[in-house]
């Protein structure tokens, strides 16, 4: 019995200490037991069963069905396992490539959308670009002039994407 509790108390000391990282908590609506009167209320009760001491920071249920949850890593594993759980994806940040798209967009600080609306206040866009693939339509420069004299950029190696997968596109 003591071996057991001193046990117990390492691996309690060791989640305590293991870091906590946000993750989104993709889950398949048809797989809700009928027995839940919502989805909030199986959501939590997902979480539970996995992670007592986790808590919801926020349901989803509009474009995908699901919550957020701060987990460790050995907790992630644990609630990956439940019934209904299509995927945890981890957060991440993603760093900003331009803070200059107004004038990219070619409009300047003293012009209004549309001059007699107010419709563009309180309006966030927002673009998730989640790379390139050369050998799409879209990135095909067939037809295009010479990269122009102003532009600045570099052409950027990544994992599976070399230089010369580069273009004037």
């Amino acid at each position: 019995m003591l071996l057991f509790s001193y046990q117990f108390y390492v691996l309690a000391e060791k989640n305590d200490h293991q870091e906590r990282r946000t993750y989104i908590v993709h889950m398949d609506k048809s797989h809700m037991p009928e027995s839940f009167t919502d989805h909030h209320e199986w959501y939590h009760a997902s979480l539970k069963s996995a992670v007592d001491t986790a808590e919801m920071l926020y349901a989803y249920n509009s474009i995908i069905h699901g919550f957020s949850t701060r987990l460790t890593e050995e907790e992630a594993e644990l609630l990956q396992g439940q019934p209904g759980i299509l995927a945890l994806l981890p957060e991440i940040r993603y760093q900003l490539h331009t803070t200059r798209t107004p004038e990219f967009l070619g409009l300047g600080r003293s012009e209004r959308l549309l001059p007699t609306s107010t419709s563009e206040g309180d309006v966030i866009i927002g673009v998730l670009d989640t790379g390139v693939w050369p050998e799409s339509k879209s990135y095909d420069d067939t037809g295009l002039g010479p990269v122009p004299s102003r532009w600045k950029g570099e052409c950027e190696q990544g994992t599976n994407f070399s230089s010369s997968n580069c273009n004037r596109k």
